[in-house]
């Protein structure tokens, strides 16, 4: 006589809790402790909960944080608005993608190089980026090469600018940096040396606090200007346009 078969395994449960609920509180962990402390096993004790519940909800830890990355980056994609250049939209998109970032910098690296691509592509943002690009004139044979250069820019300023802070003896780490740049050899380097008042705690490489306490605002103007400007630089020149 056969053995009565065993019922399914029945999904691990916790009551009120939503995927959603889980995704916020990743967050808010990453937010309060930073990316290096973050672990499920963390989340689901703050959560009150067993591990086993994130992951039948969502997954495994890159699945937790590629929906971190999704709720980050949830309203960073400007609405195309009447009578809008292709060029405002880029500064549009420049300026909420850092604005978001920037509430939440902690998430900087998991935006950054740590990921080759989210596990869920915001395709929305690669949509409107493409029809700009399309739109401003773009040739179809270098829309990739573009479109790349234009999602390398959006994230590489703001994740440089909120790179991550050490986490060890923060205070030393600081002060040892000052020190550094107090005996640069004026004879070897002569405008860094002359230009360090304007340059210390605001340039990439002489800082010692990142953009959530020092922001690089005009820095960040003037690379977007460049980024638009070089755009329009490289797009094809109509037939006749600069003809004598």
């Amino acid at each position: 006589m056969s053995r009565n078969p065993k019922p399914p395994r029945a999904a691990p449960v916790a009551v009120g809790l939503s995927r959603e609920a889980i995704v916020e509180a990743a967050l808010a962990e990453i937010d309060a402790k930073g990316l290096s402390a973050f672990s499920l096993r963390g989340l689901a004790r703050s959560l009150g909960v067993n591990g086993s519940v994130i992951v039948w909800h969502i997954g495994n830890r890159d699945a937790v944080v590629a929906e971190v990355i999704r709720l980050v980056l949830q309203d960073s994609v400007p609405p195309r608005l009447p009578n809008q250049g292709w060029q405002e939209w880029l500064r549009s998109l420049f300026t909420r993608f850092r604005d978001a970032v920037r509430r939440h910098p902690n998430t900087a690296p998991l935006i950054g190089a740590d990921t080759v691509s989210n596990l869920r592509p915001d395709f929305a943002l690669v949509e409107a980026v493409l029809s700009v690009l399309v739109e401003a004139g773009v040739p179809e044979e270098r829309l990739c090469e573009t479109y790349n250069a234009i999602q390398a820019a959006l994230v590489g300023f703001v994740t440089q600018e909120l790179a991550r802070m050490p986490t060890e003896d923060l205070p030393s780490w600081q002060s040892s940096i000052q020190a550094n740049l107090a005996e640069a050899d004026a004879a070897r380097y002569p405008n860094l040396v002359r230009l360090l008042p304007r340059l210390t705690n605001r340039a990439f490489i002489l800082r010692w606090q990142n953009g959530a306490a020092a922001p690089m605002d005009s820095s960040f103007e003037i690379f977007v200007n460049c980024i638009i400007g070089g755009l329009e630089a490289s797009l094809p020149r109509p037939r006749g346009a600069g003809a004598g």
